[in-house]
């Protein structure tokens, strides 16, 4: 593994995992660079190495963008083989949590609000000793009822789509973590780690729990589940997720982008609820949004294809 670090005034530090997308990280960063705090924040850039020699090119075109960047406060870590997105997000959080306590996690497919690390390190620094809060959520599903909110809203599951945490939280993920069979099958279980509708977690779980997909996300939302947390979200999106019709969200025939309409991203940091104060009709609304349907359809046509390919 080939590392650089650099010094700079520290607030929490940001972990950008990239991997042969040259173009999407390239935006992100340019974002990353628009937001306030940037220049003081140290930042991690984590760039997986090739699953396939057709995938070395692209890779190689990452790393020189990122050794180009020649920022005081970017250091970067270059994988030699490929761990994929699992391992890399697992490895990667730990370490920085190791040494700052606390971390903002990116990915390269994200474009970010001016606000976006205002935001984060305001909330990190708000929360840090509500126990109750184990992650703050800068993604947000589009609820009309819910764009003109000023106020965060405390929820009961976590997103993967930008988001930080801190090391009392992180500590207690494993990347195997899961409930017994038993719990996993019962009704109760899928309609309490559902949100009564919200999105086929359980589903979720079950496959990357029988091999079908690899996934991190959706064992650590377990753990936050496991203990009663919750994560605290903006009434609107902070940042946005360009990256729906590559890659693991579905390829080309992913139909998020024609069905859903983007709002505007927030440019203002919301106010703070109280993380006890959960938002159960705003939680009714999400469930209701026309983005939801659209990525529960999702998200079980993706897991029947997987099923009925792992069953051949």
């Amino acid at each position: 593994m080939m590392t650089n670090r650099a010094g700079g005034e520290e607030l929490a530090p940001v972990a950008v995992f990239a991997y042969n997308r040259p173009d999407r990280l390239a935006a992100m960063l340019a974002s990353l660079q628009d937001c306030y705090g940037f220049p003081a924040s140290p930042v991690v850039i984590f760039v997986d190495g090739p699953k396939h020699v057709s995938d070395e090119p692209s890779v190689a075109a990452v790393r020189s963008l990122v050794q180009d960047l020649a920022l005081p406060n970017v250091s970067w870590s270059f994988q030699d083989s490929n761990r994929g997105l699992r391992n890399s997000i697992y490895a990667g959080v730990t370490d920085v949590i190791k040494q700052y306590g606390r971390v903002i996690v990116l990915e390269d497919d994200l474009v970010l609000s001016p606000i976006a690390l205002h935001y984060f390190n305001s909330a990190l620094q708000h929360y840090e000793t509500a126990q109750r809060v184990w992650s703050v959520v800068g993604y947000a599903y589009d609820a009309p009822s819910l764009r003109g909110s000023s106020t965060t809203i405390s929820l009961p599951f976590a997103h993967p789509w930008g988001w930080a945490t801190w090391a009392r939280a992180w500590n207690h993920f494993d990347l195997d973590n899961r409930p017994p069979t038993k719990e996993l099958d019962s009704r109760a279980f899928r309609s309490a780690f559902d949100m009564n509708g919200l999105y086929p977690f359980t589903m979720q779980l079950k496959n990357s729990i029988e091999g079908r997909v690899n996934s991190w996300f959706i064992h650590w939302y377990y753990t936050v589940f496991q203990h009663g947390g919750v994560s605290i979200f903006p009434p609107r999106r902070i940042l946005e997720n360009y990256g729906l019709s590559e890659g693991s969200h579905g390829g080309a025939l992913n139909p998020h982008d024609r069905l859903v309409k983007r709002p505007e991203l927030l440019d203002a940091v919301p106010e703070f609820c109280e993380p006890d104060n959960i938002g159960y009709a705003a939680l009714d609304a999400l469930i209701r949004s026309r983005e939801l349907r659209v990525q529960r359809f999702i998200a079980r046509a993706g897991s029947a294809k997987r099923t009925l390919l792992s069953s051949r």
